[in-house]
């Protein structure tokens, strides 16, 4: 088990892995994935990164968010009494130190144990050899002698330079709330792509010249056993996607930042939930379950649950008009773009 009173020793110790194509980087303080480039090119979608004064005020003796980090035990703020008891934003897990069990070119073992929030986690990152795809495996456990609601969000957010306001997003989701609207999702329901800005307008979502500050959430398609979400970058050919479980995670939540009419951040979150706000007004507010779906999970004393995803970098020529479906079958994901053409990455993570 981690010392947290040593973190001032731990604060951004990095881990590498590499193979012939690609290289991946981990930071130890905070646990977030902060790098994942192609040796050619070394363009990095994960460079999003907040200073400490960009951090929430309970956020800030703490790791920063950045790349992509793993909201453990909630998503969004905590209660006024949880403040208090010092739980930061988006779980104690993003916010403490880290530990390497294990560690070599391909693959990484780390854990770290959240006190406050009385959850342990363990994460295994294999890539694959000689291909920009990798496999994340988490197990959490509850240590608390008493069954809790927690929740589990993917947090991977684009920036510069991969991010511009050419970058298209895909995934497959339906129906869908902007975050404006949480208290009544229900009433104000859109469908992927097309959602409702703040002043009312109709805007696609999967382009990224909107100019729209908010949150927007969704439920995977039902029609596939996958969720799945992608970014493309024209400027430097790049794809970068991701693919996981529907049962893992049923929902997805984009967000974004716009600065000056430029987009500065884009979220491809992936979770347990479409609602970003404490448990105690979830529970309130009637919305335990929306769009058929549950907003929160339950985990039990002393039970440990899985989750998987599986993340990947793809070259494509100019021209290339998005994706309209991505599955995995016998060891290929196979991505179907919108022009009816289909590409192919071999990967040994037949049943992630």
């Amino acid at each position: 088990m981690i010392d947290h009173s040593k973190q001032a020793y731990l604060k951004s110790i990095k881990k590498i892995l590499l193979n012939e194509t690609a290289s991946l980087e981990v930071d130890l303080f905070g646990g977030a994935i902060t790098n994942f480039h192609l040796h050619e090119g070394k363009v990095n979608p994960l460079s999003f990164k907040f200073s400490k004064e960009q951090m929430p005020a309970n956020n800030q003796p703490g790791a920063p968010y950045q790349g992509h980090f793993l909201c453990l035990g909630r998503w969004g703020e905590p209660s006024a009494g949880e403040i208090k008891a010092g739980i930061p934003d988006h779980g104690q897990i993003a916010n403490i130190d880290w530990e390497a069990l294990q560690s070599d070119d391909k693959k990484l073992t780390m854990q770290t144990t959240g006190q406050l929030e009385g959850l342990h986690v363990e994460r295994t990152i294999q890539l694959e050899s000689g291909l920009p795809v990798y496999l994340v495996h988490e197990q959490v456990k509850n240590i608390n002698p008493l069954g809790r609601l927690y929740n589990m969000v993917q947090h991977p957010t684009l920036a510069a330079p991969f991010l511009d306001n050419h970058t298209i997003v895909n995934c497959n989701a339906s129906a869908g709330f902007n975050y404006h609207f949480f208290n009544s999702p229900e009433d104000h329901t859109v469908q992927w792509p097309r959602v409702i800005g703040e002043n009312g307008s109709i805007i696609d979502l999967s382009k990224s010249v909107n100019g729209n500050n908010s949150v927007y959430s969704f439920i995977v398609s039902r029609e596939t056993d996958l969720g799945w979400v992608t970014a493309y970058a024209p400027k430097a050919g790049l794809l970068f996607g991701y693919l996981w479980r529907r049962k893992d995670y049923p929902w997805i939540n984009l967000w974004q930042d716009w600065s000056d009419g430029q987009i500065r951040f884009r979220g491809l979150e992936f979770g347990t939930t479409g609602i970003h706000r404490p448990f105690q007004q979830i529970l309130e507010n009637g919305k335990s379950r929306v769009f058929g779906e549950n907003t929160f999970a339950y985990i039990d004393a002393g039970e440990t649950v899985s989750r998987s995803y599986l993340s990947f970098l793809h070259r494509v020529e100019p021209g290339f008009a998005g994706v309209e479906a991505i599955s995995i079958l016998n060891g290929f994901i196979t991505i179907k773009t919108c022009a009816n053409e289909r590409k192919y990455i071999n990967t040994s993570f037949k049943n992630f």
